[in-house]
């Protein structure tokens, strides 16, 4: 377990735990989330190396899950997230306590019926029923992040390799083989986001095969996120962009553009011409597949007058 630095009681709290085998690095500065895996990495012995962020609540067979496809494959597992909406948005993990910027009706629900709203160790432990039962497919509780992981579904169902299969590896549930990961070189500690598929497209060129784990399930476990202000998601949208073109140079990719343009599908762009957006995987693989040379650079001379892309590369 990497210790990111923390300055919550992290390291408190897993000094109770010495008594299990984990092994915990402590940073004692933030080094960010990739530099942080990278070290995990490093310090890793096993065969397969399989990543679950703090905020990641395992099920109960997550890890077998896992091992069984690396047992089958040799290769790379992404798994299938769920969400716990009634936790979004409202408390503070570490107290508890709803955040004191939320709607006091909720507020009050929270403290007259606590146990609607609390993830316990007895729950994990006795009766992960319990916590499912408020499970949302998708990392968080909106419709589009459902709908990208259930065509992720159907990709893998009709194309099991898919040479978009990377598409599929979000890090906080996932696992590849170690020796996998030091062969490509582990995260770009230079990415700012979406350094997830840009290892699993790394991993994928290096002819390693990315198979979907539907049944090695997370739970997202809230944490406060202000995706609700505007400049915050038009920012959020700016480092994807960014995190993007930086993936098309390194690799020397241009259909790694073709990303955008399934984006503008799910959070519909009125810039990008209805033909144009990719409205499925299913449709991304076939065109991944079919564009010719001369319709790439096309699409991309199109993404260069996008208004929202003019600082990207600043």
């Amino acid at each position: 377990m990497i210790d990111d630095g923390s300055t919550d009681g992290t390291g408190d709290f897993l000094r109770t735990y010495e008594q299990m085998p984990i092994k915990v690095v402590p940073l004692q500065t933030n080094v960010g989330r990739c530099r942080a895996r990278n070290i995990g990495i490093a310090e890793a012995k096993g065969d397969l190396v399989a990543f679950l962020d703090g905020d990641a609540l395992p099920g109960p067979d997550w890890l077998a899950q896992h091992w069984q496809l690396f047992q089958c494959y040799n290769g790379v597992t992404s798994g299938f997230q769920y969400c716990l909406p009634r936790l979004e948005y409202v408390q503070d993990p570490q107290s508890g306590l709803p955040w004191e910027d939320i709607p006091a009706s909720v507020a009050h629900t929270m403290r007259t019926h606590p146990d609607a709203f609390r993830v316990t160790e007895a729950m994990i432990q006795s009766d992960f029923a319990a916590i499912d039962r408020f499970a949302q497919e998708g990392g968080y509780p909106f419709p589009e992040l459902k709908l990208m992981q259930d065509q992720v579904q159907v990709l893998f169902d009709q194309v099991p390799d898919s040479p978009i299969g990377w598409i599929s590896f979000y890090p906080h549930n996932a696992a590849a083989p170690r020796a996998a990961l030091e062969e490509v070189g582990g995260f770009d500690e230079a990415l700012p986001h979406s350094e997830g598929w840009d290892l699993a497209y790394r991993l994928m060129r290096n002819g390693y095969k990315i198979r979907f784990a539907a049944k090695a399930q997370s739970y997202h476990l809230y944490h406060h996120h202000d995706f609700f202000s505007p400049q915050n998601a038009f920012a959020e949208s700016q480092k994807r962009r960014r995190a993007i073109d930086l993936m098309v140079k390194k690799n020397n990719d241009l259909k790694l553009y073709l990303l955008e343009f399934w984006f503008a599908a799910l959070w519909p762009d009125s810039f990008v011409p209805e033909e144009m957006r990719l409205n499925s995987l299913m449709a991304f693989h076939e065109t991944h597949q079919t564009i010719s040379g001369e319709e790439m650079q096309e699409r991309t001379r199109m993404l260069d007058l996008h208004p929202l892309r003019r600082d990207v590369g600043k």
